[in-house]
């Protein structure tokens, strides 16, 4: 039987799976860590690259020959740039880092106008975007950008330290707010405006591309046959979870990938770009098939991971979920809520200013009563997200034209039945939650098409969907 490789890294953890769609198994798990330098906030892509050879070698050792293909997908926008022999001319900042503060307003004006960039990326207007990021290190380290001879994304960068090729991921490549999907090319008139060297970017590679093999040092120190060959799946994270929603064919699923993220939408044929759709906050990302993925970034788990992140800091012990979620449902008559869409909720916990303040400011400020609890705490959250993808799907239902009336809800953040159960009362939707590893199965999806294993993207849907890893909700 082949086996295929995952690599699966998201914002808190990271992970090495084997296996194929029937069944698979974590090898090896990781803290992604990142750090704090001198004020400004960073990835430590070394240490993940050691993980992940570490997770190699344990695949390796226990399934040898089986294994064909290796995958990496990643979270979005984040990046590097290497010098002309492929060596990195500075750290990667972490997509949360401050220094693209008000960079929106400023570089929206310089190229035009919200419209015009709009019209040419069809990309959401976020700080993190990797527009921003390069306009920032244009301003803070020209030296570095200058040195600069290729643009990598991470998963590219991850792929290129495995195989010595370099080349950009489509479904990555979409998030930057650089890529023009109606195109399927860079945003070249952007990209000289913004006075970048068109050298640094590669050309694109659609999902599924097969790169090549391990090198020559990497297949020796993990152990790994000559014949595994290194394949761009869906690279983008999100892009890997839509690929395994159990949808059934000709059907257009109203979907949320849950996680540290939010991200609420649908499978369109071509990208919809127009006033209506930027107004909505609605961004046109590339999917694992080519389409396009029309969808809102709304801030997810992060802001409850946050939370509990200081509570155990300051506690000094572990804080139990199940604990949590009793003390969730025990609470569940406050009355308070929150906006996760309010910027304020982006940066993480500082000595100074952490999430639970911040939550109590927008209490303060929209007239409700503090949380008194851990428990109220999550009911805020909780009820503030079920708000949110309500508001969510009445825009894009608005910007459609049509009416929904389900809901998939997939990834990790589909084991908190309180807010599942929560998002169908507050959407009026059926909504089916599951599966939770989506984006590891998406990403075993793109490999095994990709292998020849599987005829189509929907035949791994259709197997997805036949294991039964679904549970329903009413409203």
């Amino acid at each position: 039987m082949k086996k295929h490789i995952a690599i699966d890294l998201g914002a808190s953890n990271g992970r090495v799976l084997v296996g194929d769609l029937s069944s698979f198994e974590v090898v090896h798990r990781f803290v992604t860590h990142n750090d704090q330098i001198l004020g400004e906030f960073y990835w430590n892509l070394q240490g993940l690259f050691s993980e992940i050879k570490v997770g190699l070698r344990k695949a390796f050792a226990q399934y040898s020959e089986q294994i064909v293909s290796i995958g990496i997908d990643t979270w979005g926008v984040d990046y590097v740039l290497t010098d002309a022999k492929g060596s990195l001319v500075s750290l990667c900042y972490h997509y949360r880092d401050g220094r693209t503060d008000g960079l929106i307003e400023e570089v929206s004006q310089a190229l035009g106008g919200k419209m015009r960039i709009y019209e040419q990326t069809g990309i959401a207007f976020q700080p993190f975007n990797t527009l921003y990021q390069l306009r920032a290190m244009q301003r803070d380290r020209p030296e570095a950008l200058a040195a600069a001879a290729h643009y990598l994304s991470v998963p590219d960068l991850l792929a290129y330290w495995l195989t010595g090729i370099m080349s950009n991921e489509r479904s990555h490549a979409s998030t930057t707010q650089l890529y023009n999907p109606r195109t399927g090319t860079w945003a070249w008139e952007l990209i000289d405006q913004l006075e970048l060297n068109r050298s640094l970017f590669a050309p694109i590679v659609d999902s599924g591309t097969a790169l090549g093999p391990l090198t020559v040092e990497v297949a020796h120190e993990v152990g790994a046959p000559s014949s595994v060959v290194v394949i761009a799946t869906a690279a983008h994270d999100t892009a890997s979870a839509v690929a395994a929603v159990p949808s059934e064919a000709g059907e257009t699923p109203l979907y949320i990938s849950s996680g540290t993220w939010s991200l609420l939408g649908v499978e369109l044929e071509q990208p919809r770009i127009d006033e209506l759709a930027l107004q909505s906050g609605f961004t046109n990302e590339v999917a694992a098939s080519g389409k396009i993925r029309f969808l809102k970034n709304i801030m997810g788990m992060w802001i409850q991971q946050e939370c509990v992140r200081h509570w155990e800091k300051e506690e000094g012990r572990d804080i139990a979920w199940k604990a949590l979620d009793e003390e969730t449902v025990e609470a569940s008559s406050y009355a308070g809520w929150i906006d996760p869409t309010d910027q304020r909720f982006l940066k993480p916990n500082t000595h100074d200013n952490l999430m639970v303040d911040r939550i109590n400011s927008w209490c303060d400020e929209h007239g409700l009563q503090r949380p008194a609890s851990k428990g109220e705490y999550m009911v805020a959250i909780y009820r503030g997200l079920a708000k949110a993808y309500a508001t969510a799907i009445l825009d894009l239902e608005s910007v459609l034209g049509t009416k929904f009336s389900s809901l998939y809800i997939i990834g990790g953040g589909c084991k908190n039945e309180i807010l599942d159960q929560w998002t169908a009362t507050e959407t009026g939707l059926v909504v089916h939650a599951g599966p939770v590893e989506a984006t590891a199965l998406g990403n075993l999806v793109v490999q095994a098409w990709a292998t020849g294993e599987l005829a189509s993207l929907q035949e791994g849907r259709d197997q997805i969907r036949g294991q039964g890893q679904v549970k329903v909700f009413h409203p």
